[in-house]
């Protein structure tokens, strides 16, 4: 791998809900649903994701909140829809660090307005590094 990659993503996961359900209850199109059941699942889950980034430089600060400002506004929504699916939500990151040393590993870090709105969602986060 010859530089860096990176993702930021919100998931609404839980057991037994239909992700088309809260899709339609948010008004916001998921980047990937995952059903219960289906191959290699065993839970369901509703994402929505930054993309994937691919660049010498990954800054998770400005992915987190160009992310966050698409669900800000359904805030109140999305607190609705954990009680009502009874779904945990999480705040991924997943990077992969180039072992090339030429190249900066990933800044990691989180703004106010991103931290305000996962502790209102009462979001856990969840950091997944790899190299490459």
């Amino acid at each position: 791998m010859s530089t860096n990659e990176g993702e930021v993503y919100f998931a609404l996961d839980g057991d037994n809900f239909d992700p088309n359900e809260i899709t339609a209850f948010l008004g916001i199109e998921p980047t990937s649903v995952i059903v219960k059941g289906k191959p290699g699942s065993n839970k369901s889950s509703w994402k929505f994701s930054s993309g994937k980034i691919i660049n010498d430089y990954i800054d998770t600060y400005d992915m987190a909140s160009s992310l966050i400002e698409t669900l800000e506004p359904k805030k109140e929504l999305i607190i609705k829809a954990i009680e009502k699916f009874k779904v945990k939500a999480r705040f991924e990151v997943v990077l992969w660090f180039t072992c090339n040393e030429n190249i900066s590993t990933p800044g990691i870090g989180f703004d106010e307005k991103t931290i305000n709105f996962l502790g209102a969602v009462n979001a856990y986060i969840d950091i997944d590094t790899y190299k490459g």
